[in-house]
């Protein structure tokens, strides 16, 4: 059996408690969220006073929540949702749990791709998600072609050195674009940070044919994922094509993770930290993964989005930078244990 798979094991097996009970919690926490992040704001709104404003079109704060806030609330949702999925797919895939769409270059390059539509169609505002799907999935291509080794394994440090090398690169040609259009350059800064700010329900809309597709392809693949898990030997032996199932994972990981990019930027560090956790509660299987991954990520990027647009109001903060100083510790702490 593949050690990744019974260091997982092993730890979840610490906590006590069902999956499902950690799926409900984690469904909880995101309603708390939206519930929080729908009354705080600008002007706080008490709860009381909620669902009068939500239903009532009379109510003073009526357009305000159905016109700023709700829309805002479902786009981190969503984005955090997909990005979490997106990582916990990329993990199995190449069987690492340092493995993250932003630290492995596949955010990057569905960036790339979201911001050439941007650029050069900007009428076409439909195409960014397919674009950074392209982006998104070249990346993953030349990723998995780095870091195999002749063999066709893949070690956790030359996945990770991979992967950083590729967001260099592709960090370096987004710099370029941001200084060539610099007339632009403000909208890129919030872009390349991450932000949820000033985004619409059609932002949302945006993104829920690729977070459907995903979803859907990814609840098929839970057999597939589950004999990942086991390593390649014992994969094959049960009739799986290895290459192809990783592949695949990882494509969908990266349908996911452009969705995300199209409405919020970069944001990194939820496909780490959130099926990480996950893991730790509710094990390895994928029936429970997927689901709890999901919502805690969207609980995580709904609460992030709170504190990062109230804590130094009326000064927002980029909800990516935020996320990022919770990810960046965890990722060197990985790392070093993964390592040493």
């Amino acid at each position: 059996m593949n050690s990744f798979y019974w260091q997982i094991r092993s730890r979840s097996e610490l906590f006590l408690g069902q999956p499902a009970a950690w799926t409900l919690l984690t469904a909880a926490a995101l309603g708390v969220a939206v519930v929080l992040a729908t009354a705080e704001g600008a002007v706080d709104l008490p709860l009381t006073g909620l669902w009068s404003a939500m239903s009532n079109p009379e109510d003073p704060f009526h357009t305000v929540v159905w016109n700023v806030r709700l829309p805002r609330v479902a786009c981190g949702a969503i984005v955090g949702l997909d990005l979490a999925l997106a990582g916990a797919l990329l993990q199995t895939a190449v069987r690492n749990p340092l493995a993250d769409p932003g630290i492995l270059g596949v955010t990057a390059g569905a960036g790339v791709g979201a911001l050439c539509i941007l650029l050069f169609a900007p009428g076409h505002s439909d195409w960014v998600p397919w674009a950074g799907f392209l982006g998104g999935g070249a990346t993953v291509c030349l990723l998995l072609g780095l870091a195999a080794t002749r063999e066709g394994e893949m070690s956790a440090l030359r996945i990770v050195l991979s992967g950083v090398a590729i967001q260099a690169l592709l960090f370096a040609v987004i710099g370029l674009l941001t200084f060539v259009f610099a007339d632009r350059a403000p909208a890129f800064a919030a872009y390349v940070a991450g932000s949820l700010n000033g985004l619409g329900w059609a932002d949302a809309q945006r993104m829920v044919l690729p977070t459907l597709l995903g979803l859907i392809v990814a609840a098929g693949f839970l057999r597939t994922l589950n004999l990942l898990l086991l390593g390649d030997s014992a994969a094959s032996g049960l009739g799986l094509n290895v290459t192809r199932a990783r592949m695949a994972a990882a494509c969908v990981a990266a349908l996911l993770t452009a969705a995300a990019v199209s409405a919020a930027g970069l944001v990194g560090f939820v496909g780490l930290v959130v099926p990480n956790a996950i893991r730790l509660v509710v094990g390895p299987e994928h029936r429970a993964l997927l689901p709890a991954s999901a919502l805690g990520g969207a609980a995580l990027v709904v609460f992030a989005d709170l504190i990062a647009r109230t804590a130094l109001a009326p000064l927002e903060l980029p909800v990516g930078s935020l996320l990022a100083l919770i990810g960046g510790p965890y990722f060197l702490y990985l790392l070093w244990k993964k390592i040493a």
